[in-house]
This record gives C-alpha cells, sequence and structure tokens, in this order.
C-alpha cells in the first residue's frame, strides 16, 4: 500500500505507534510530506527512522528548509556549543529558526554523534519539492505546502520553494479536476475547526496535518482507497 504522512514535529513516539496501526512493511511505500524537524521532543530520532528506510520517499518541509540551512552552514559551531558567527541575515535565520520551533532540533544536533549529524544534513539533501504518483486511476500532486498562487495547467515544476513549501493553499477555490493536490504544512484545524485531529478534503484537495505538534493527532492517508488512520 501507499500512504502519505506529514509533519510529525519530532514526535517520534506517536510517528511509531501511527506506522504500527498501519502495519507499515517493508512492501508499502510511505510518501512523506515534510517537516520532520523542530517543536516535537524527538527530531533526530524521526530523522534518523526516516532517513533509514528505502520505502520512503521524503519531502522537504518549511522546517526541515530552515534547519538545513541553519546547520548546514553553522552546524559545527552549534555542536561545539558556540554562538552563529555570519552576516546579520545569517545570524538573524538562526534566532528566526529557535524562535519558530527549533530549539528541540538543535538541542539534538548538539548531542548527536558527528556521523549523525551528518546523516541528517544528508537527508534534508535528498528531500524533493514534490512528487507525482497515479494510483488506483487518481493522480495525485504531493507537495508540503500546496501550490501558491495556482493556476489551471501550470506543471508542479514551475512552483517556485516558497510556493510549494511555505504559502499556504488556497482551499476554498477549486483545483482542476485532472489531479488530486494532497499537502501538509496547514493543520487542518486551520482550514475548518471542525476537523480539528482529522484529515480534511474538498476542492480537489486532501490535507493531511493533523496537527500531532498542537497537542492533536498525527494521520496516515492510504493514496489507493482513501482509509484514514489516526495515532493516538
Amino acid at each position: 500500500m501507499h500512504w502519505a504522512v506529514s509533519d510529525i514535529h519530532g514526535c517520534y513516539e506517536e510517528y511509531r505507534g501511527l506506522l504500527e496501526k498501519i502495519r507499515f512493511s517493508p512492501q508499502d511505500t510511505l510518501y512523506f510530506l515534510g517537516d520532520a524537524v523542530d517543536r516535537g521532543p524527538e527530531p533526530l530520532k524521526v530523522v534518523l527512522d526516516l532517513a533509514g528506510r528505502e520505502n520512503v520517499l521524503p519531502l522537504l518541509g518549511n522546517h526541515d528548509w530552515l534547519a538545513w540551512q541553519v546547520l548546514a552552514g553553522f552546524g559545527e559551531t552549534i555542536a561545539k556549543g558556540q554562538l552563529p558567527k555570519g552576516t546579520g541575515q545569517e545570524v538573524a535565520l538562526y534566532y528566526f529558526w529557535r524562535k519558530r520551533g527549533g530549539q528541540t532540533t538543535l538541542d539534538d544536533y548538539r548531542r548527536a554523534s558527528p556521523s549523525q549529524r551528518q546523516e541528517m544534513l544528508d537527508y534534508f539533501a535528498r528531500c524533493r519539492l514534490w512528487y507525482q504518483k497515479r494510483i488506483s486511476g487518481r493522480l495525485y500532486w504531493m507537495v508540503h505546502a500546496g501550490l501558491g498562487d495556482y493556476a489551471p495547467h501550470r506543471p508542479p515544476q514551475s512552483y517556485t520553494p516558497r510556493q510549494l513549501l511555505i504559502q499556504r493553499d488556497d482551499y476554498i477555490t477549486p483545483l482542476s479536476g485532472d489531479f488530486v493536490l494532497l499537502s501538509g504544512h496547514t493543520p487542518t484545524a486551520v482550514i475548518d475547526p471542525d476537523y480539528a485531529g482529522r484529515i480534511w478534503q474538498g476542492n480537489g484537495r486532501i490535507a493531511i496535518d493533523c496537527g500531532i505538534s498542537h497537542g492533536m493527532r498525527l494521520g496516515a492517508y492510504c493514496l489507493e482507497n482513501g482509509q484514514c488512520v489516526y495515532f493516538p
């Protein structure tokens, strides 16, 4: 089976519990739609688990991207317990990351071995910005945040990283009928409070960030049959 999960945000125990609940096996495929790190207590364990599975196809999330920018530039300095030194913009990015939930990732990175730190950076580097997959006659476009400034017949490769990773999708305007957009980033409670902790579907979109980092749940969506599974 093909499953999609998004926005684990360092919630390792919940992530592993969800995999057990869907009986995820080496014969299955997991599309992870980004944001493995920040906020939750164990971001490194989430990254190492995702990176160690050949049947996980990861996308980059905005938190992953931000952590990658900081750690690729200042990782060794941070690992030594020192503050980063660079241009004003580079240092500002570091503090912005910490303010946006990066402290747990920073703490894990400092405690990690050199090989684990490199594995985290390698994981970010192999994440893609989007996937397309046709399953059971349905074409899915998978991205982290959405299709910012969407236009009909515009191919996914024409969207900028900001439009795919950061810009919140327009969940009201219907999309073209020839594909379904599968995304995370925006907790479903923001789209519709009645869907807090549940996967939301409508207007050609499926939103699967169920808000685990906000005290709600982690959700998995099955691309073959539309089954929704939650943990806890």
